[in-house]
């Protein structure tokens, strides 16, 4: 039988399996290939020593594999499902968790099956997951079971999502688990508050400026609460995306394709400046030199992976509980409503392809309260007079 091996090579992302074989003319041995799937080397290991066997040695065009197709969530479901129907054969889990991890993950293939793995992101998953929190909060209000709690549905379906990817990255399908760190909804107080008011949000801005992070920090919290930003958008924001002299910033949204552009907020202007007089000054001084054009990133204008460990300990150090990154989108949207704007020009603004997402964004019960009374609030300052005084008279 012919000689043919797979060698496994650790790479800062992930694995690498190189296949060699013997050459039986020259018994030297050779390069065939490399590939990052273990089982798609295994199956090339196989085809080559299938054909050294007849006698033939691999040519240029035997050495190009077939194009494999992306994977997606399905493919990664199916090997999740196999999985539990192992550990159920050999009484690692009962009847009931194996029927209820199925009862959850019917749905969410219904949702994502042909949807490929590399396309959902963790904003998708903090979506998906928050949505369904709140169908189940406008069920239970319907049934007058409003106190019961509506975030215990959306973390179990968090769990099955989690043990998807976890699949998808044990069989090389992808190489990063983006669902592992996303944390569960609170099952203790299932009212969740994500929008925040102006003077929270001052309150939060001044607690960023103190901390080791305050020449990036507040910056990036003003784009997310300001210019709705996601946590992706803050990170590939660059600035040649950044017009300070026309007062204009355009985002890019690699989740859904969307670009859009905005006037550049007054306070987020000011941060902006700052931020790029401190890179300059910073890169002077120390004689750094540009390897990169990021807005918020390391000092050598290089991304930063994520600011999880920046936002961490602000909310660690300041007391403020419950409080994800992602949640300035919902208070962005919020504060446009209350501002006045229509659900139109807030979807818009935010970067949705559908009215449905941004109103899930929206918390419309205090707008709807305060929009009738600011217009009556406008109609009688036409007057010129007090509504108390009108009265009076």
């Amino acid at each position: 039988m012919a000689t043919v091996t797979i060698a496994t090579r650790s790479l800062k992302k992930g694995k690498a399996y190189v296949i060699h074989f013997n050459n039986p003319e020259t018994g030297k041995k050779e390069y065939h290939k490399t590939l990052r799937r273990k089982d798609l080397a295994q199956e090339e290991a196989n085809r080559l020593r299938t054909l050294l066997d007849s006698d033939r040695l691999p040519t240029k065009d035997t050495r190009q594999p077939k194009q494999q197709s992306l994977p997606t969530f399905g493919q990664a479901a199916l090997l999740c499902q196999a999985e539990w129907d192992r550990k159920l054969g050999e009484g690692k889990i009962s009847n009931a968790s194996h029927s209820g991890y199925g009862y959850l993950l019917a749905p969410v293939l219904k949702e994502w099956k042909h949807t490929l793995l590399h396309e959902i992101d963790e904003d998708t998953i903090r979506d998906y997951r928050i949505g369904i929190a709140e169908k189940t909060k406008a069920k239970l209000v319907a049934k007058g079971k409003e106190g019961k709690n509506c975030n215990v549905l959306a973390n179990r379906r968090l769990f099955v999502i989690k043990q998807v990817f976890a699949m998808a990255v044990k069989h090389n399908l992808i190489e990063k688990d983006i669902a592992r760190d996303i944390s569960s909804l609170s099952e203790k107080d299932s009212e969740r508050k994500n929008a925040q008011k102006p003077i929270e949000i001052e309150e939060l801005l001044t607690a960023a400026r103190q901390r080791r992070a305050k020449h990036y920090l507040p910056l990036a919290i003003l784009l997310a609460v300001e210019h709705g930003c996601s946590t992706q958008e803050v990170l590939s924001l660059k600035w040649a995306d950044v017009d300070l002299a026309e007062n204009h910033i355009t985002f890019h949204r690699t989740k859904n394709g969307v670009t859009r552009t905005h006037r550049i907020m007054p306070r987020t202007h000011e941060a902006l400046a700052a931020r790029l007089e401190h890179l300059t000054r910073y890169r002077e001084k120390r004689a750094v030199r540009a390897k990169g054009d990021f807005v918020v990133g390391n000092m050598d204008g290089t991304p930063f992976k994520s600011l999880k460990t920046a936002w961490k300990g602000l909310c660690i150090n300041f007391d403020f509980d419950d409080l994800h990154f992602h949640d300035h989108r919902h208070t962005y949207c919020t504060n446009m409503l209350k501002a006045g704007c229509t659900l139109k020009e807030t979807s818009v603004m935010i970067g949705h392809k559908t009215l449905r997402m941004t109103d899930r964004y929206s918390h419309l019960e205090g707008v709807l309260e305060d929009g009738p009374q600011d217009r009556l609030a406008a109609r009688y300052a036409m007057t010129g007079t007090a509504p108390s005084e009108a009265a009076d008279t």
